[in-house]
């Protein structure tokens, strides 16, 4: 079935119809979403080599600006054709080694959405500690509740990575690591207290050097809780200690505000208030959601993976549909 998709796209793009898609979605606007340029084993990551037919892609055939412009030309009705934005998520260090080489070689504008307690190394990110476990633990199969029998064999990795994720998403902050703490437990593997290879985050001395060539960096809180879950003055810490750690560390103002995990249900109408009272003038979700000047705090965004003829076929296209994504 692979191998048929794989015909049936290059044989609509080698009679046009991707150009032809293309112009016919060309006033729509599209905000891509990353997350780790990588090769590291279990990270789930785009090797940099597809990020980069990738990145030469949208040099090529679309308008890449700014998310900053691309909501300043929504807000003011003056879109303009084919006009994509790029976008990270976390804050890794390899955004820093592969990513941002791959984006200035191709002079491209990206904003990076830093989760702050992660780039001062006082949090992990949660995706990143369950994954950490999985990998590191030393025993492979076990049985946690209410999950029953786990295992963490190669052939089970994946499997069982979507099942914990999907179950963490389900519980508040709190109960998740506990819940994770326990799974370390189980599976006799020692966390360390700040992230490891190969989950590092990226440093504010090379943040700052790459805001100095052109990056824009915003906000993904402090501690990348899922926001809807929170009270009121919590959501407004998060929103504002991250806010005011990325001005103290830049010397830069954050204009966005990216929402742990983006689902729709991740975010509500206290969330988009407090992003307005805290000063952010948009916000991310982590979803495909149309973009209109209507919804500027519920910009949706398109996920890709390595495969280079979805990454053309779903930009072309431009669907609204929903897509499937973990952890963001």
């Amino acid at each position: 079935m692979r191998r048929y998709k794989q015909f049936l796209l290059r044989l609509v793009e080698s009679c046009g119809g991707l150009k032809l898609l293309r112009w016919r979605n060309r006033m729509r606007p599209q905000v891509i979403m990353y997350h780790r340029i990588t090769e590291a084993a279990y990270t789930t990551g785009l090797p940099p080599a597809e990020f980069e037919k990738q990145i030469s892609y949208l040099a090529n055939h679309f308008r890449v600006v700014s998310i900053e412009t691309l909501v300043r030309e929504l807000r003011t009705d003056s879109l303009q054709p084919y006009t994509v934005a790029v976008t990270f998520d976390d804050g890794h260090r390899d955004f820093y080694d592969y990513a941002w080489p791959i984006l200035k070689k191709y002079n491209l504008p990206a904003s990076l959405y830093v989760t702050t307690g992660f780039v001062n190394g006082d949090v992990w990110l949660w995706p990143d500690r369950l994954k950490y476990v999985m990998i590191n633990s030393a025993i492979k199969q076990f049985t946690i509740a209410p999950l029953g029998v786990l295992s963490f064999e190669a052939d089970k990795f994946s499997s069982s990575w979507n099942l914990l994720g999907d179950y963490c998403l389900t519980l508040t902050s709190e109960l998740r690591e506990s819940f994770i703490n326990k799974l370390a437990q189980i599976t006799e593997c020692e966390v360390p207290l700040q992230p490891a290879v190969p989950f590092l985050p990226v440093t504010w001395s090379q943040l700052k050097e790459m805001v100095a060539d052109g990056l824009d960096v915003g906000s993904h809180t402090v501690t990348h809780p899922i926001l809807s879950g929170l009270n009121h003055q919590t959501i407004t810490e998060e929103l504002a200690n991250s806010a005011q750690i990325i001005n103290r560390e830049l010397g830069y103002s954050a204009k966005g505000i990216c929402y742990p995990n983006g689902r729709l249900c991740d975010i509500n109408d206290d969330v988009i208030q407090c992003a307005e009272q805290c000063g952010y003038s948009y916000g991310l979700l982590a979803r495909n959601y149309p973009i209109t000047s209507k919804n500027q705090y519920l910009i949706g965004r398109l996920a890709t993976n390595a495969d280079f003829n979805y990454f053309k076929w779903l930009l072309n296209r431009h669907s609204t549909e929903q897509q499937q994504h973990y952890f963001n």
